[in-house]
């Protein structure tokens, strides 16, 4: 302990060789200008840091010798100069003289621009907001996202499922299908960016090989505005969405409250096969699944308060409420011999309902101690309930047995409450800059799923496949991180320690898991500036990856009579070592990477052929490693025409233990990218034509092998009635290419199932913007700057 209260310390103990300069921003009347903004870039035009200047319009800047800066003032009153600089040329204290704006400009919201990809020393930014692809929901987005590939309702970056889903750097306690439905009724125009931070700094918590962060957008403008929102979707099925968000700001106040409301029939088409070797039987089915969902609710509700600017409070409720969705599966399967010739059949009807509810509600209290040091605590509290029930009816018809049907029903419901405190402490001395804080978080989850057939032949309670389980975990936490920048140098590193204490126990099979474990998580980050426009840099963190609570509840949770998941209670949390060497020049990035993971938890199917049963279970395999490399840049072939590339290419191995007791090795090598174009039709009418594709070959998941797929789409985006009116047409998956196959076929085991979640469709979006749309002269200051940690 007293090691890690050494390393917390040590950087407040540096001292680094900066020279500080002084500044004021100011009015034409040489008054000094209250909370204007100061961003410094360095040479590549790469931010380095954000401030606001005081009451008296004054700042102060550490600079490395002999380096050059961008320095970027603005106002919301008034307008933006930039200058160049030699940092040991120029004189302080520095004065900046801006303009008054003259007459009413309107909101930089140029909807139908290309994304914006920024490429950070931690982590790459995809800003959407204001381009076309905001007119889709979040979740289309994030599948468009540069590094971020979706395989089903689950998220991949570089061949890695480990990943940790932020909003607004807030956790969200859903993964998987709850995830994706969450995020598929959240509109698109509500997100200003998605960061992928491949290599967390040691702020964030250490959960995750890679953190996908949802930065949900603020207003800017002053008085009332709010943005109306209806879409309607066409693929096999229809599906509706309609939004409300009001936006209300003053000098102090920054309010917000969006309402979503979607309904529709999801459609997805599966066909299965098992082959059995003994009998040398294949056993094939078809499942297509139609759920319908006609009242999803996700809202947003926020609050800024910044009663003078060393002050700001944060305060609001995120969340999502399902009722109900509910469906019935008619699943033919038939069972072949040898000669495929069909011997046996069996027809299952699985009637089910779930439900979901989510909510998160959080508090962040910033105070400015003086101009160099501030503090930041926050606190958010995640309730989550969700049910499960279904009635499965199976039909048999088995060669030599007589015709027979057998039945069983399965009510699960789940309770998860997280909370989590921390404290942040941000400071500079001299040209040192400085973070250390804790944290601590509580989760309690509870699943209880009560089971009844008709093995006896009435339909009852089978305690024996019934189970109650419950699981509680505490995380305390303490980092330290310090930034330093020396002539063409830049250097960042950190230390996280994390204790983790847990207790789960199970009713059936009665067990009970404790554990406690302490780890260190280190990271580092180099980058040096080989000339004005070139740039070489190198990180490393370590991660862990806890499982998903779920995947810790052993009770076996029945897909129909012969297939069925189940998790382990005693999961390993999976240790991850990140390493990445990226280099700039002219706007091209590239990031060469390996990743090794120690016990990855996953899930695999394993076939029983004695009982003819395909279980999906939660496990660990031995190891796993991947290297390859990223390729990004942005072209503007004219004025009107811009076309962004993002493309990847890697190496990727699994090591598992098979059902046959022995170890095998499972390795794959993937290229996948997006490549998209924009090309303005009509500036004035804001009138933007976009076309893409993403791709991916094929990947592996443990034993398992994973098809490649591609998907193409083209949108259009039109405004009307003086902008006020946006009209955005999507066509997505047009060659219904989102196809993929997840096969197992090693010893003894022989499966695949081929999936579609019928990605093809035809989305209409109306968007419409009332009240003040504009920013006007005044004189109130601007403190709207969305904070950069929450």
């Amino acid at each position: 302990m007293k090691g890690l209260l050494f390393l917390l310390l040590a950087p407040l103990l540096s001292t680094a060789q900066t020279r500080q300069v002084g500044g004021q921003i100011q009015n034409g009347n040489s008054e000094g200008l209250a909370d204007a903004s100061i961003v410094l870039l360095d040479s590549t035009y790469q931010q380095i840091r954000e401030m606001k200047t005081d009451l008296s319009g004054k700042f102060e800047l550490a600079l490395a010798q002999h380096t050059k800066y961008y320095l970027k003032a603005s106002h919301l009153n008034f307008g933006t100069k930039e200058l160049f600089f030699y940092s040991d040329t120029i004189k302080s204290p520095l004065i900046v003289t801006l303009l008054p704006k003259v007459k009413e400009l309107e909101e930089v919201n140029i909807v139908g621009r290309q994304p914006r990809l920024i490429r950070k020393l931690d982590r790459l930014e995809f800003n959407v907001q204001h381009s076309n692809l905001s007119a889709l929901n979040t979740w289309d987005i994030l599948k468009r996202t540069p590094l971020v590939m979706a395989s089903g309702s689950d998220l991949m970056v570089r061949g890695s499922k480990k990943i940790m889903v932020l909003i607004n750097d807030r956790k969200i306690l859903l993964s998987g299908e709850e995830l994706k439905t969450y995020l598929e009724n959240t509109a698109g125009n509500d997100v200003q960016s998605i960061e992928v931070i491949t290599n967390p700094p040691a702020k964030y918590e250490a959960e995750g090989s890679t953190i996908i962060n949802i930065k949900l957008s603020k207003s800017i403008l002053y008085g009332y505005r709010g943005t109306l929102v209806g879409l309607a979707e066409k693929s096999t099925t229809w599906k509706q969405l309609f939004g409300l968000t009001q936006y209300y700001k003053n000098e102090k106040f920054n309010l917000r409250a969006t309402y979503n409301f979607g309904r529709g029939t999801y459609a997805r088409y599966e066909t299965n096969y098992v082959y059995y070797p003994k009998e040398q039987t294949s056993w094939e089915g078809t499942m297509d699944r139609f759920d319908t969902n006609n009242s999803q609710n996700s809202y947003v509700l926020s609050m800024e308060y910044t009663p003078d600017t060393t002050w700001s409070i944060n305060m609001g409720l995120t969340g999502y409420y399902g009722p109900r969705s509910y469906g019935i599966y008619e699943v033919p399967t038939v069972i072949y011999n040898k000669d495929h010739v069909q011997e046996s059949s069996y027809f299952t009807i699985n009637d089910h309902e779930r439900s979901n509810k989510n909510n998160n509600l959080y508090l962040q209290v910033t105070k400015k101690l003086s101009s160099k040091w501030s503090i930041n605590w926050s606190s958010y509290y995640t309730s989550s309930n969700a049910t499960n029930d279904q009635d499965v009816l199976t039909a048999l018809n088995f060669k030599g047995e007589k015709p027979s049907s057998t039945r069983f029903i399965s009510n699960n419901d789940s309770e998860n409450r997280l909370f989590s405190t921390q404290m942040d402490i941000t400071g500079k001395i001299k040209g040192l800059e400085v973070e250390f804080g804790g944290k601590f978080s509580a989760v309690k989850t509870t699943s209880d799923l009560i089971f009844s057939d008709d093995e006896s032949g009435t339909l009852q309670y089978r305690p024996d496949k019934s189970s109650l389980f419950d699981y509680k975990e505490r995380n305390a936490a303490l980092y330290t991180s310090f930034n330093y920048s020396w002539k063409k140098w830049s250097l960042k590193a950190g230390l996280r320690g994390e204790y983790t204490d847990l207790e789960g126990r199970v009713s059936e099979p009665e067990d009970m898991n404790k554990k406690d474990y302490f780890v260190l998580f280190p990271t580092f980050y180099m980058q040096y500036a080989l000339s004005d426009q070139q740039q070489l840099g190198f990180s490393y963190g370590k991660r862990i990856s806890r499982p998903a609570y779920s995947w810790l509840n052993p009770a076996k949770s029945y897909y129909n009579l012969f297939s069925y998941f189940q998790g382990d209670p005693r999961l390993r949390a999976t240790i991850v070592h990140n390493l990445n060497l990226t280099w700039t020049k002219d706007n091209w990035n590239v990031d060469l990477f390996y990743r090794f993971e120690k016990w990855p938890n996953m899930e695999i199917a394993l076939q029983d052929n004695i009982n003819h049963q395909l279980v999906f279970q939660y496990t660990n395999i031995k190891k796993g490693q991947g290297a390859g490399i990223d390729l990004g840049k942005s072209f503007q072939l004219t004025s009107r025409w811009g076309l962004n590339l993002q493309l990847e290419g890697m190496y990727n191995e699994n090591y598992f233990m098979g059902a046959d007791a022995v170890l095998h090795k499972n390795d794959v090598y993937i290229g996948n990218g997006n490549i998209s174009s924009n090309y303005v039709l009509d500036k004035n009418a804001g009138w933007n034509l976009e076309l893409g594709n993403t791709f991916t070959s094929p990947t592996i998941q443990g034993p398992f092998r994973i098809t490649g797929y591609s998907s193409t789409y083209v949108m259009t985006n039109r405004k009307f009635f003086s902008k006020r009116l946006e009209v955005n047409l999507a066509f997505m998956d047009i060659f219904r290419t989102e196809k993929m196959r997840i096969s197992s076929k090693y010893a003894d085991q022989n499966n695949y199932f081929d999936d579609y979640r019928d990605t093809r469709k035809v989305n209409v979006t109306l968007r419409y913007h009332f009240g003040n749309q504009k920013v006007k002269s005044g004189n109130q200051p601007n403190k709207t700057e969305e904070q950069t940690r929450l």
